[in-house]
């Protein structure tokens, strides 16, 4: 795996030297670097890249240790290491209080997967020579890659040109362990933001290049490490799945996960120390502690668990190590090495090697990899992609390696279209041609003609005449908006509504007058939960948009097909007897009856909510599906909230393009500035962070405490009655707000410490609030069935693991029964959540932790779920388990201002085309039409026609120069 991160001048340099450099052993300014590698017996960092040919008249090799003395002159002055001369312009000559931002280079850490961590933790000395070994290798091999293909300048007026560079100056430091004292094999390479261009003068790194090669060059060094310990040491590799909603890991077989997860020790760290804290407390004072006592108490603990790193020499590692393996398993650690290291050496894979066929089922994978993810890719996408489908294959070199990408890629960009043709080759960045499938983009063009096209339904005349009369009760933009609706002419439309402008309210009244009017309303959403809440408030069914695609075209219909072709064959086999036959003839009526539940029918209005969150390909299929019965779709959402995680971008076209519906008037928020504020938000003002700021609303500082202070806050204002959304942008603090806010919970009595391991790894006990991450129409509630985001508490554990819940904030209410392979897989703690699924609610207080990552969408949605609080604790440090990063702590200010300026809004495909097309904005398409894809409708009893399961359609085009 690699990360990145940049390093700055000045703090940034002290990290690097302090805690990158010292194997993260956090030194004091008069600490000495050599002292440190002499007591610890680390390797001393080292030279690397082609730049250093330049440094010093020629006399710094690549290898050479790096001194103390080298380091301040290329990484916070911008000076040859030897001769001290300027390497262009030096950092400390730039203009005073811009220093600090000011790029001095790129933090880039290469981390071995944990399975190979632990193998070389515990293996014998030749074994952990040849893993060490290969990671350097794999390593080397990685970086001439970063070299030759990444690392780039710009050169001309405005840096017009990206030019290739006579190589990178870099430092390289190993380091062993974690901050938790766990193995960890990985090497941080420093390179500096000085390189010279074909001309000899020294400029800075094009840092977008090397952002936007990061996962290809991560993917790259996991292929060649798992070719280089296959070759070797004849380890084999299989993927591991980590839960539904994680990414699998690629591990050397034969370490069991107990083994890993010993190794993986820093949240049980923290656990064990508030439990054993809290123990002591209660036998010194005779009481438990108070809840600002544990706050206090949890915050100085988790940086003691996360303590200065004690400087330890590598053997002392290695036996404490081995002997927590030994403690763990009862068996020797060279023989638990030794265990993964059986598998016979077979021959590895030249790149000539891998046949047509198996290249074309790559490139496929490739195809529905990249297609999936997004509606426009570059062949930096392409060749991560390309990385991580031919993973399983061992090959013979990293030439080997590197020569069967470049074949999948080329393979796969031949089979895309390209977007970009009209740049001209100087001003292109390398890797950055972007792309798209002719599947996407006529899927997009279904969307964009529904919405140009009139429908074939007249509108009443009635319908003109009662719509102000029906909808007096709505302010004036939404009157406005739902009679746009109502009165269109068009097979599809688009509201628009920011957060807190009543849609909810503006589709009731639109949908009862359309009932009213007109025909019937079936509402969509993207989860069950927002469907149920949809359905509530339009008093229609409501369904998800996923089960209505497989329930009317996908696998749910073709179970159907297939069952009616069976009954079929029952009703005109003259051999059986009339009441088997009259039998099998009842149940073919069965299924027309069930599939007819999911067709739209003519007259319909079809609600689209959170439309958003909806990919293209899904919001097309419904769209056809509509346009063929003479049915009328509305697309309701905002696409300046998060967007879809699949390729998406329609919605906000459709939105940019209009005419659309929309609402203006905020109604949320009880007070006037807050709704202006999240006005200005929405569009990336920064004069929102100024009002929040004034009104008190950004508090900010260390991440653990910032996320206590969060915790505080929530908890006091749940005791005062109030609703509240407790949120981070990723799953990791949200777990760790989770788990402090369980533990809290136990000290207090309210939770039992015992429990279950749940599907995020964390305890649920008695008295638990837990969620629901996964619809399961078999087990039943009164409201339903368990949907996806439900929220629960635990009443009962019961002895095969499963839990026994009813729903949170209903004492009353009926419990249910969780089995247990549900609870272990799809139930998590439920005290706080991510802000996309936060998304569509509506609460009292919000109370967001928000850290480096987080984009404008992100913040938006955390600020406007709020009808009388929404507060923002800002985390300035960026806290790491393994090693802390080369970068400096920003202030709340500009990590706030950082996080405006970052939008994650797709962009269409068609509106990519555009951009560099604008002469011919409508990119062509073959003419071939597309394959329907669709399951005919099922037949009535007397047709006796056979049905067949669906066709599916695949991505096809054209053309890529090179990779």
């Amino acid at each position: 795996m690699l990360s990145m991160h940049k390093l700055t001048v000045g703090d940034g340099y002290a990290y690097l030297t302090r805690h990158i450099a010292a194997g993260d052993a956090g030194l004091f300014a008069g600490d000495s670097l050599t002292a440190y590698y002499e007591q610890t017996g680390n390797p001393s960092g080292r030279w690397l890249g082609g730049g250093l040919g330049a440094l010093g008249g020629g006399r710094l090799q690549v290898g050479a240790a790096v001194s103390e003395a080298a380091m301040t002159a290329v990484f916070r002055d911008g000076r040859d290491p030897i001769s001290i001369e300027p390497l262009g312009t030096p950092y400390r000559q730039l203009v005073p209080g811009e220093g600090r931002h000011t790029v001095a280079g790129y933090d880039l850490t290469f981390t071995a997967p944990k399975s190979v961590s632990v193998l070389w933790a515990l293996a014998d000395d030749q074994t952990r020579t040849a893993l060490y070994d290969a990671h350097r290798d794999a390593l080397a091999s990685a970086l001439r890659f970063v070299e030759q293909w990444v690392i780039r300048t710009r050169v001309g007026a405005a840096g017009c040109r990206q030019v290739r560079t006579r190589g990178m100056v870099a430092a390289a430091f190993d380091h062993w362990d974690s901050r938790a004292g766990d193995p960890n094999l990985h090497t941080h390479v420093v390179v500096a933001n000085k390189v010279q261009g074909p001309d000899g003068a020294w400029s800075s790194i094009d840092g977008r290049t090397l952002h936007a090669a990061v996962v290809t060059v991560s993917e790259l060094y996991d292929a060649l490490l798992a070719d280089e310990v296959s070759r070797r040491l004849g380890a084999t590799w299989s993927t591991r799945a980590r839960g539904e909603r994680r990414n699998p890991a690629f591990e050397v077989d034969g370490l069991g996960e107990d083994l890993l997860a010993e190794f993986s020790a820093r949240s049980e760290q923290i656990h064990c120390a508030e439990q054993r804290w809290a123990e002591e407390f209660a036998e010194r004072r005779g009481r438990a502690p108070s809840r600002v006592e544990t706050t206090r108490a949890r915050q100085h603990l988790t940086r003691e668990t996360r303590p200065p790193k004690f400087i330890r020499a590598l053997r002392e590692l290695l036996a404490d190590w081995a002997n927590r393996a030994r403690a763990l398993t009862g068996v020797e650690p060279v023989d638990l090495a030794a265990r993964a290291l059986t598998g016979r050496h077979s021959r590895p894979l030249r790149a000539g090697d891998v046949g047509p066929e198996v290249r074309a089922a790559i490139v496929a994978q490739v195809l529905d990899d990249v297609s999936t993810r997004r509606s426009v890719w570059s062949t930096w996408n392409l060749g991560a992609a390309a990385l991580r489908s031919s993973l399983a294959l061992r090959m013979a070199s990293s030439d080997d390696r590197l020569k069967l990408t470049n074949a999948i890629v080329r393979e796969a960009g031949a089979a895309c279209v390209r977007l970009d043709g009209d740049v001209e080759p100087s001003r292109r960045r390398v890797g950055e041609e972007t792309f798209t499938s002719v599947e996407l983009l006529r899927a997009e063009r279904t969307l964009l003609e529904a919405a140009e096209t009139a429908s074939p339904l007249g509108i009443p005349a009635l319908a003109a005449r009662l719509a102000d009369r029906h909808l007096a009760h709505l302010s004036d933009d939404q009157r406005a908006a739902a009679k746009a609706v109502l009165l269109s002419t068009k097979q599809l439309d688009v509201l628009v509504g920011p957060a807190g402008t009543g849609k909810t309210t503006t589709l009731a009244a639109l949908a009862a007058e359309w009932r009213s009017t007109r025909g019937s309303v079936v509402g969509l959403a993207p989860s069950a939960s927002a469907a149920a809440t949809l359905s509530s408030a339009l008093g229609v069914r409501c369904e998800t948009a996923a089960k209505w695609i497989y329930e009317s075209i996908g696998d749910g219909a073709a179970q159907r097909a297939l069952r009616y072709r069976a009954e079929t064959a029952v009703v005109e086999d003259p051999s059986v007897t009339y009441w088997d036959r009259d039998a099998a003839n009842g149940r073919r009526h069965a299924l027309v009856v069930d599939q007819k539940q999911w067709r739209f029918r003519r007259g319909d209005l079809v609600i689209v909510d959170e439309a958003s969150m909806a990919d293209t390909r899904t919001l097309a299929v419904l769209i056809e599906q509509a346009g063929a019965v003479e049915a009328k779709v509305l697309l309701v959402g905002d696409h300046l909230q998060r967007g879809s995680v699949d390729a998406g971008g329609a919605f906000g076209m459709l939105s940019r393009r209009g005419p659309t519906a929309e609402l203006r008037t905020l109604w949320r928020f009880s007070q006037p500035w807050e709704a202006r504020a999240t006005l200005e938000l929405r569009h990336g003002d920064p004069a929102a962070l100024d009002a929040y700021a004034r009104h008190l609303r950004i508090s900010h500082g260390q991440h653990d405490d910032m996320l206590g202070d969060a915790l505080a806050s929530a908890a006091a204002a749940e005791a005062d009655g109030r609703v509240v959304l407790l949120a981070a942008a990723d799953r990791r603090t949200v777990s760790e707000l989770n788990a402090r806010s369980r533990a809290e919970r136990v000290r207090t009595g309210t939770v039992h410490a015992d429990g279950v391991t749940l599907g995020d790894g964390l305890t649920g006990g008695v008295g638990d609030r837990v969620v629901t991450r996964r619809n399961n129409r078999r087990l039943r509630t009164g409201e339903g069935f368990v949907r996806n985001g439900d929220l629960w508490q635990i009443t009962a554990v019961l002895p095969d693991g499963g839990l026994r819940v009813r729903p949170a904030g209903d004492p009353a209410g009926a419990t249910l029964r969780l089995p247990a392979a549900y609870v272990a897989a799809n139930v998590e703690l439920g005290y706080a959540t991510t802000t996309a699924r936060g998304q569509g609610r509506t609460v009292d207080e919000t109370h967001t932790v928000v850290t480096a990552g987080m984009g404008r969408e992100d913040l938006y949605v955390a600020v406007t779920r709020g009808r009388h609080l929404n507060r923002l604790y800002v985390a300035t440090d960026r806290p790491d388990p393994d090693c802390l990063p080369g970068s400096a702590p920003e202030s709340a200010r500009e990590l706030l201002d950082r996080i405006l300026a970052t939008t994650h809004a797709e962009t269409s495909a068609t509106e990519t085309w555009a951009t560099h097309h604008p002469e011919r904005p409508e990119p062509p398409l073959p003419t071939t039409p597309p394959q329907p894809s669709a399951v005919p409708p099922l037949r009535p009893p007397i047709d006796r026609s056979p049905l067949t399961p669906p066709t599916s359609s695949r991505p096809d085009g054209h053309v890529l120069d090179r990779w």
